[in-house]
């Protein structure tokens, strides 16, 4: 079977799991009465224009238990990281922050920035590990011992109490992908940015080498509330979470856009924006769940 067939297909099935027709404006109605749950979530990635997947420095984990409790093992963990292309092994970086985050979740109740450091104590050991430093030239010792660089965005997703049919969410940020939140077919929530005038050439960015983690406190974000049925969540690196809020800005509600991609469309749609040059031609993520 063809590829973007088989994709087609899957898209299909996907749709009918969120009782949503291809090409038709998200329905926003859930069965009321039942504990809430997820759909199973979906991810989009493409790299820069021009680059090979392998050279794609955005990663994104997801884990999505049967049921959903109150201890992390039953929690659902969101991670989208995004790599520094101008930092030495950002690609390696981003990729171990996600997969911690999804595999050993840190805590998002505490405000104490202290726990933060202690968890992300172990990633800058992996990342450190993993650098072959014997092979590094002489020209590029320096850049690497500095350290590699990338956002994080991390999004939990639990209940507190095993009986109770409520869903909570919590999110951690450092730097500029989103998280968005759809509630009756408006923007509820937008984190930890809201404008797209916010977004810059120097996000926070989280650091493998501890002495150079100038982002604390300042460049940590933390956020929490409950979902409601029907809530749509979308985890978006820049790129995309910039073309979102342009397009949300302008009265339009973009998320209609992107919930009525096909799976096999999303590549394609991307660069025709980044060559209409509304949007940055970088890698681009997008992870879309709805609350059941």
């Amino acid at each position: 079977m063809p590829v973007d067939l088989f994709l087609t297909q899957i898209w299909k099935l996907w749709c009918d799991f969120w009782k949503l027709a291809p090409g038709a404006s998200p329905a926003l109605t859930c069965t009321r009465g039942l504990p809430m749950d997820l759909f199973p979530p979906l991810r989009l990635i493409t790299p820069k224009f021009g680059n090979r997947p392998d050279e794609c420095e955005d990663d994104c984990r997801v884990v999505y238990p049967v049921r959903l409790g109150r201890d992390e093992k039953k929690a659902a963990r969101f991670a989208l990281a995004d790599g520094a292309t101008e930092s030495a092994f950002s690609r390696d970086w981003a990729q171990i922050l996600a997969r911690d985050f999804v595999e050993r979740t840190p805590d998002l109740v505490s405000d104490e920035m202290g726990d933060l450091k202690a968890w992300l104590a172990p990633s800058q050991e992996s990342w450190d590990r993993l650098i072959p430093w014997s092979r590094i030239p002489w020209h590029g010792e320096a850049k690497t011992r500095a350290g590699a660089l990338a956002t994080l965005l991390g999004l939990t997703i639990r209940r507190k109490l095993v009986s109770s049919p409520v869903l909570h969410w919590s999110a951690l940020a450092v730097g500029d992908s989103c998280l968005f939140m759809v509630r009756r077919d408006e923007l509820f929530l937008s984190f930890p940015l809201d404008d797209a005038a916010q977004f810059g050439n120097t996000p926070a960015l989280l650091c493998s080498n501890p002495t150079n983690n100038g982002v604390f406190p300042e460049g940590v974000q933390l956020a929490k509330g409950t979902c409601e049925l029907g809530d749509v969540i979308m985890l978006a690196s820049d790129a995309l979470a910039g073309w979102f809020l342009t397009q949300h800005s302008a009265g339009e509600k973009p998320w209609h856009t992107l919930l009525n991609l096909e799976p096999a469309q999303w590549e394609s749609w991307v660069n025709t924006q980044r060559q209409a040059g509304s949007m940055r031609n970088d890698d681009t993520t997008l992870v879309v769940t709805r609350i059941r």
